[in-house]
Protein backbone atom coordinates (compact mmCIF):
# COMPACT_ATOMS: atom_id res chain seq x y z
CA UNK A 1 0.00 0.00 0.00
CA UNK A 2 1.37 3.41 -1.03
CA UNK A 3 1.49 5.86 1.86
CA UNK A 4 2.02 9.49 0.95
CA UNK A 5 3.62 12.02 3.25
CA UNK A 6 2.24 15.55 3.68
CA UNK A 7 4.38 17.06 0.92
CA UNK A 8 3.35 14.38 -1.54
CA UNK A 9 -0.30 14.96 -0.71
CA UNK A 10 0.29 18.66 -1.40
CA UNK A 11 1.76 17.76 -4.79
CA UNK A 12 -1.25 15.56 -5.59
CA UNK A 13 -3.54 18.52 -4.82
CA UNK A 14 -1.45 21.04 -6.76
CA UNK A 15 -0.94 19.07 -9.96
CA UNK A 16 -4.55 18.69 -11.25
CA UNK A 17 -5.35 22.38 -10.62
CA UNK A 18 -2.15 23.56 -12.27
CA UNK A 19 -2.52 21.11 -15.15
CA UNK A 20 -6.05 22.36 -15.91
CA UNK A 21 -4.63 25.90 -15.87
CA UNK A 22 -1.81 24.76 -18.14
CA UNK A 23 -4.29 23.29 -20.64
CA UNK A 24 -6.81 26.15 -20.47
CA UNK A 25 -4.35 29.02 -20.82
CA UNK A 26 -2.17 27.50 -23.53
CA UNK A 27 -5.43 26.66 -25.36
CA UNK A 28 -6.42 30.35 -25.23
CA UNK A 29 -3.02 31.39 -26.64
CA UNK A 30 -3.29 28.75 -29.38
CA UNK A 31 -6.91 29.49 -30.32
CA UNK A 32 -6.29 33.22 -30.68
CA UNK A 33 -3.82 32.44 -33.47
CA UNK A 34 -6.52 30.39 -35.23
CA UNK A 35 -9.41 32.83 -34.98
CA UNK A 36 -9.60 35.66 -37.57
CA UNK A 37 -11.89 37.66 -35.23
CA UNK A 38 -9.06 37.90 -32.69
CA UNK A 39 -6.25 38.92 -35.03
CA UNK A 40 -6.34 42.42 -33.57
CA UNK A 41 -5.21 44.48 -30.62
CA UNK A 42 -7.59 42.74 -28.22
CA UNK A 43 -6.33 39.34 -29.36
CA UNK A 44 -2.69 40.38 -28.90
CA UNK A 45 -3.33 41.61 -25.36
CA UNK A 46 -5.31 38.49 -24.47
CA UNK A 47 -2.42 36.37 -25.77
CA UNK A 48 -0.05 38.24 -23.46
CA UNK A 49 -2.34 37.63 -20.50
CA UNK A 50 -2.83 33.93 -21.31
CA UNK A 51 0.93 33.37 -21.70
CA UNK A 52 1.54 34.85 -18.25
CA UNK A 53 -1.13 32.58 -16.77
CA UNK A 54 0.08 29.59 -18.79
CA UNK A 55 3.72 29.90 -17.67
CA UNK A 56 2.61 30.24 -14.04
CA UNK A 57 0.44 27.11 -14.30
CA UNK A 58 3.19 25.21 -16.16
CA UNK A 59 5.71 25.91 -13.40
CA UNK A 60 3.34 24.69 -10.69
CA UNK A 61 2.23 21.64 -12.69
CA UNK A 62 5.64 20.32 -13.68
CA UNK A 63 8.24 21.93 -11.41
CA UNK A 64 6.65 22.72 -8.05
CA UNK A 65 4.51 19.57 -7.88
CA UNK A 66 7.54 17.42 -8.87
CA UNK A 67 9.69 19.22 -6.30
CA UNK A 68 7.12 18.41 -3.61
CA UNK A 69 6.30 14.84 -4.62
CA UNK A 70 9.87 13.61 -5.19
CA UNK A 71 11.49 15.83 -2.53
CA UNK A 72 13.96 17.32 -5.02
CA UNK A 73 16.49 19.02 -2.76
CA UNK A 74 18.30 20.70 -5.64
CA UNK A 75 15.14 22.48 -6.79
CA UNK A 76 14.24 23.40 -3.23
CA UNK A 77 17.63 25.03 -2.71
CA UNK A 78 16.96 27.27 -5.73
CA UNK A 79 13.24 27.71 -5.10
CA UNK A 80 13.70 31.50 -4.79
CA UNK A 81 14.43 31.57 -8.55
CA UNK A 82 11.18 29.69 -9.21
CA UNK A 83 9.41 32.10 -6.85
CA UNK A 84 10.83 35.09 -8.72
CA UNK A 85 9.55 33.77 -12.06
CA UNK A 86 6.13 33.12 -10.50
CA UNK A 87 5.97 36.75 -9.31
CA UNK A 88 6.84 38.00 -12.81
CA UNK A 89 4.17 35.86 -14.50
CA UNK A 90 1.58 36.96 -11.94
CA UNK A 91 2.40 40.61 -12.66
CA UNK A 92 2.28 40.04 -16.43
CA UNK A 93 -1.20 38.55 -16.11
CA UNK A 94 -2.42 41.43 -13.93
CA UNK A 95 -0.99 44.19 -16.15
CA UNK A 96 -2.41 42.46 -19.23
CA UNK A 97 -5.87 42.43 -17.66
CA UNK A 98 -5.58 46.18 -17.10
CA UNK A 99 -4.47 46.75 -20.70
CA UNK A 100 -7.40 44.68 -22.00
CA UNK A 101 -9.84 46.75 -19.95
CA UNK A 102 -8.34 49.98 -21.29
CA UNK A 103 -8.54 48.56 -24.81
CA UNK A 104 -12.26 47.83 -24.49
CA UNK A 105 -12.89 51.19 -22.82
CA UNK A 106 -11.15 53.08 -25.63
CA UNK A 107 -13.06 51.17 -28.32
CA UNK A 108 -16.35 52.43 -26.83
CA UNK A 109 -15.45 55.93 -25.62
CA UNK A 110 -13.22 56.90 -28.56
CA UNK A 111 -14.18 54.62 -31.48
CA UNK A 112 -12.83 57.02 -34.11
CA UNK A 113 -9.40 57.25 -32.48
CA UNK A 114 -9.34 53.60 -31.38
CA UNK A 115 -7.64 52.21 -34.50
CA UNK A 116 -4.84 54.74 -34.28
CA UNK A 117 -4.37 54.37 -30.52
CA UNK A 118 -4.48 50.57 -30.44
CA UNK A 119 -2.86 49.83 -33.78
CA UNK A 120 -0.52 46.85 -34.08
CA UNK A 121 2.65 48.86 -33.39
CA UNK A 122 1.28 50.63 -30.30
CA UNK A 123 -0.18 47.40 -28.94
CA UNK A 124 3.17 45.62 -29.26
CA UNK A 125 4.84 48.52 -27.45
CA UNK A 126 2.18 48.34 -24.70
CA UNK A 127 2.82 44.62 -24.28
CA UNK A 128 6.58 45.21 -24.12
CA UNK A 129 6.05 47.92 -21.48
CA UNK A 130 3.78 45.66 -19.39
CA UNK A 131 6.34 42.85 -19.48
CA UNK A 132 9.15 45.30 -18.68
CA UNK A 133 7.20 46.64 -15.68
CA UNK A 134 6.75 43.06 -14.49
CA UNK A 135 10.37 42.01 -14.99
CA UNK A 136 12.78 44.88 -14.26
CA UNK A 137 11.34 46.33 -11.00
CA UNK A 138 11.14 42.78 -9.63
CA UNK A 139 14.96 42.56 -9.61
CA UNK A 140 15.14 45.73 -7.51
CA UNK A 141 12.42 44.69 -5.06
CA UNK A 142 13.12 40.98 -4.73
CA UNK A 143 16.83 40.57 -5.56
CA UNK A 144 18.60 43.83 -4.72
CA UNK A 145 16.59 44.25 -1.48
CA UNK A 146 16.95 40.53 -0.68
CA UNK A 147 13.18 40.03 -0.49
CA UNK A 148 13.09 36.54 -1.94
CA UNK A 149 10.05 34.33 -2.42
CA UNK A 150 11.19 30.83 -1.47
CA UNK A 151 9.51 27.46 -1.03
CA UNK A 152 8.83 26.38 2.56
CA UNK A 153 8.49 22.59 2.77
CA UNK A 154 6.89 22.75 6.23
CA UNK A 155 3.80 24.38 4.71
CA UNK A 156 4.25 23.42 1.03
CA UNK A 157 3.95 27.10 0.23
CA UNK A 158 6.03 30.04 -0.99
CA UNK A 159 6.92 32.67 1.60
CA UNK A 160 8.82 35.94 1.40
CA UNK A 161 11.97 36.57 3.41
CA UNK A 162 11.14 37.80 6.91
CA UNK A 163 12.59 41.28 7.34
CA UNK A 164 11.14 44.77 7.95
CA UNK A 165 12.12 45.98 4.47
CA UNK A 166 10.65 42.90 2.80
CA UNK A 167 7.40 43.26 4.75
CA UNK A 168 7.10 46.83 3.47
CA UNK A 169 7.82 45.76 -0.12
CA UNK A 170 5.28 42.93 0.01
CA UNK A 171 2.58 45.16 1.49
CA UNK A 172 2.96 48.04 -0.97
CA UNK A 173 4.46 46.43 -4.10
CA UNK A 174 2.28 43.33 -3.95
CA UNK A 175 -0.90 43.46 -1.89
CA UNK A 176 -1.90 47.14 -2.21
CA UNK A 177 -0.65 47.48 -5.80
CA UNK A 178 -2.49 44.42 -7.08
CA UNK A 179 -5.69 45.23 -5.22
CA UNK A 180 -5.61 48.77 -6.63
CA UNK A 181 -5.14 47.43 -10.17
CA UNK A 182 -7.99 44.93 -9.80
CA UNK A 183 -10.33 47.63 -8.45
CA UNK A 184 -9.33 49.90 -11.36
CA UNK A 185 -10.11 47.07 -13.80
CA UNK A 186 -13.60 46.59 -12.34
CA UNK A 187 -14.34 50.34 -12.46
CA UNK A 188 -13.15 50.63 -16.09
CA UNK A 189 -15.17 47.58 -17.16
CA UNK A 190 -18.36 48.77 -15.46
CA UNK A 191 -18.03 52.21 -17.11
CA UNK A 192 -17.42 50.52 -20.48
CA UNK A 193 -20.56 48.40 -20.25
CA UNK A 194 -22.65 51.35 -19.04
CA UNK A 195 -21.43 53.43 -22.00
CA UNK A 196 -22.38 50.67 -24.42
CA UNK A 197 -25.86 50.39 -22.93
CA UNK A 198 -26.35 54.17 -23.04
CA UNK A 199 -25.24 54.35 -26.68
CA UNK A 200 -27.55 51.51 -27.69
CA UNK A 201 -30.54 53.13 -26.04
CA UNK A 202 -29.98 56.31 -28.06
CA UNK A 203 -29.58 54.75 -31.50
CA UNK A 204 -32.07 51.88 -31.57
CA UNK A 205 -35.25 50.52 -30.17
CA UNK A 206 -35.32 47.18 -28.48
CA UNK A 207 -35.02 44.30 -30.96
CA UNK A 208 -33.75 40.76 -31.23
CA UNK A 209 -30.36 42.02 -32.36
CA UNK A 210 -30.34 44.44 -29.44
CA UNK A 211 -31.17 41.61 -27.04
CA UNK A 212 -28.30 39.56 -28.46
CA UNK A 213 -25.86 42.43 -27.96
CA UNK A 214 -27.18 42.98 -24.45
CA UNK A 215 -26.51 39.35 -23.65
CA UNK A 216 -22.95 39.68 -24.98
CA UNK A 217 -22.36 42.76 -22.83
CA UNK A 218 -23.62 40.98 -19.74
CA UNK A 219 -21.27 38.08 -20.46
CA UNK A 220 -18.41 40.57 -20.74
CA UNK A 221 -19.36 42.21 -17.42
CA UNK A 222 -19.73 38.82 -15.71
CA UNK A 223 -16.34 37.73 -17.01
CA UNK A 224 -14.60 40.93 -15.88
CA UNK A 225 -16.20 40.96 -12.44
CA UNK A 226 -15.68 37.24 -11.87
CA UNK A 227 -11.99 37.43 -12.79
CA UNK A 228 -11.55 40.47 -10.53
CA UNK A 229 -13.40 38.71 -7.69
CA UNK A 230 -11.13 35.66 -8.02
CA UNK A 231 -8.00 37.86 -7.90
CA UNK A 232 -9.21 39.76 -4.82
CA UNK A 233 -10.07 36.51 -2.99
CA UNK A 234 -6.58 35.17 -3.72
CA UNK A 235 -4.90 38.35 -2.48
CA UNK A 236 -6.97 38.47 0.72
CA UNK A 237 -6.34 34.77 1.45
CA UNK A 238 -2.60 34.99 0.78
CA UNK A 239 -1.71 38.28 2.43
CA UNK A 240 -4.35 38.82 5.15
CA UNK A 241 -5.81 35.51 6.30
CA UNK A 242 -2.90 33.05 5.89
CA UNK A 243 -0.49 34.89 8.28
CA UNK A 244 -3.12 34.71 11.02
CA UNK A 245 -3.63 30.93 10.81
CA UNK A 246 -0.02 29.72 10.79
CA UNK A 247 -0.41 28.35 14.32
CA UNK A 248 -3.24 26.09 13.12
CA UNK A 249 -0.87 24.01 11.00
CA UNK A 250 0.35 23.37 7.47
CA UNK A 251 -2.97 22.54 5.87
CA UNK A 252 -4.64 25.82 6.80
CA UNK A 253 -1.67 27.75 5.39
CA UNK A 254 -1.42 25.54 2.29
CA UNK A 255 -5.14 25.91 1.52
CA UNK A 256 -4.95 29.70 1.93
CA UNK A 257 -1.74 30.34 -0.04
CA UNK A 258 -0.68 27.73 -2.59
CA UNK A 259 -4.16 26.55 -3.60
CA UNK A 260 -5.57 30.08 -4.21
CA UNK A 261 -2.41 31.10 -6.08
CA UNK A 262 -2.64 28.12 -8.42
CA UNK A 263 -6.42 28.36 -8.73
CA UNK A 264 -6.52 32.05 -9.73
CA UNK A 265 -4.57 31.34 -12.92
CA UNK A 266 -6.47 28.15 -13.64
CA UNK A 267 -9.79 29.98 -13.28
CA UNK A 268 -8.52 32.88 -15.38
CA UNK A 269 -8.07 30.53 -18.33
CA UNK A 270 -11.37 28.71 -17.77
CA UNK A 271 -13.32 31.98 -17.45
CA UNK A 272 -11.75 33.33 -20.65
CA UNK A 273 -12.69 30.16 -22.54
CA UNK A 274 -16.18 30.01 -21.05
CA UNK A 275 -17.29 33.59 -21.67
CA UNK A 276 -15.83 34.00 -25.15
CA UNK A 277 -18.17 32.52 -27.76
CA UNK A 278 -15.48 32.50 -30.46
CA UNK A 279 -13.45 30.05 -28.38
CA UNK A 280 -16.36 27.76 -27.54
CA UNK A 281 -17.64 27.76 -31.15
CA UNK A 282 -14.19 26.92 -32.51
CA UNK A 283 -13.75 24.09 -29.99
CA UNK A 284 -17.20 22.66 -30.81
CA UNK A 285 -16.42 22.92 -34.53
CA UNK A 286 -13.14 21.05 -34.10
CA UNK A 287 -14.84 18.39 -31.99
CA UNK A 288 -17.48 17.88 -34.69
CA UNK A 289 -14.80 17.59 -37.37
CA UNK A 290 -12.92 15.05 -35.22
CA UNK A 291 -16.14 13.12 -34.59
CA UNK A 292 -17.00 13.03 -38.31
CA UNK A 293 -13.44 11.96 -39.19
CA UNK A 294 -13.55 9.17 -36.61
CA UNK A 295 -17.00 8.10 -37.80
CA UNK A 296 -15.82 7.99 -41.44
CA UNK A 297 -12.75 5.98 -40.46
CA UNK A 298 -14.82 3.46 -38.51
CA UNK A 299 -17.25 3.16 -41.40
CA UNK A 300 -14.44 2.43 -43.87
CA UNK A 301 -12.82 0.03 -41.42
CA UNK A 302 -16.02 -2.00 -40.93
CA UNK A 303 -16.81 -2.33 -44.66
Amino acid sequence: MLILNDEQISAVLIFPLAFIGFMANWSVAFLIKKLPSLKNSFGMLTTSQSIGDAVHSTIFAFIVSSMCFFDLKFLKSYSYIVGHILIITYEVSTYSHLCISLNRFCSIVAPISYESIFNSSNTKQLIIISWALAIFPSFYFYVYNDCKLFYNEVFSAFFFTRSPSCSTIVWYADYLKFNSIVIAIVIIDVITVSKVRSFKTKISAYSNQSAKKSSTEMNFLKQACLQAFVFVCELVCYFLIAPKVIEYGRWFVFLLTTIPWVSVHMLDGIITLTFNKDFSQFILYRLKISELTLSSFLTIFTI
